[in-house]
């Protein structure tokens, strides 16, 4: 009986041993569960500031675009002020007299001058292709004529001068082409 007793009471050990395990487990693999968890909404705080600071660059990104494009549109106006003033000036001019008309014309040229001068400092250049071969990339034909002493495809006559933004095309040269002359 004492033996009966002694491996129940080891088989009673063993099986609370078994118990203790399985306890110790279970609270092993919650405190990993709430490690996870907590593990989890770390990273998602941190997806979640992400996100926010993402959405915060691009509205300032935003602003930034808008205030550089507002910048320079105010760059431009800047320089276009003067031109409009004298402008204004040589409207002010009595042209019903020679010296009043001479002064006018002067005032005029000094105007475009000074335009043109404006749209250096942009960087926008002419596009003057009179007696160039005629380049459908920069030129726009208006008409052809036949024309004897100007060769086939060479342009003839500038309707309007174009211009060009560095290397960006702002509207191309309106033009006259001539064309190859029939011989009878």
């Amino acid at each position: 009986m004492v033996e009966n007793n002694k491996n129940e009471l080891i088989e009673e050990i063993d099986q609370k041993s078994d118990e203790n395990s399985k306890e110790t487990e279970i609270e092993n693999s919650e405190s990993d569960q709430q490690n996870l968890q907590e593990v989890i909404e770390q990273h998602w705080d941190k997806i979640l500031r992400l996100q926010a600071e993402i959405e915060n660059l691009r509205k300032r990104n935003i602003k930034d675009v808008e205030s550089a494009a507002k910048a320079s549109i105010e760059r431009v106006i800047q320089e276009i002020l003067p031109v409009i003033d004298s402008f204004e000036i040589g409207m002010t001019i009595d042209t019903k007299t020679d010296e009043g008309m001479e002064t006018f014309i002067a005032g005029q040229k000094a105007t475009y001058k000074q335009f043109m001068s404006m749209l250096d400092k942009f960087s926008i250049e002419e596009i003057d292709p009179k007696d160039m071969k005629f380049d459908s990339e920069n030129h726009e034909a208006m008409s052809t004529v036949d024309d004897e002493n100007t060769e086939p495809g060479y342009i003839v006559e500038v309707i309007q001068k174009g211009y060009r933004l560095q290397n960006r095309l702002l509207r191309p040269a309106r033009v006259i082409v001539s064309s190859e002359t029939q011989k009878d």
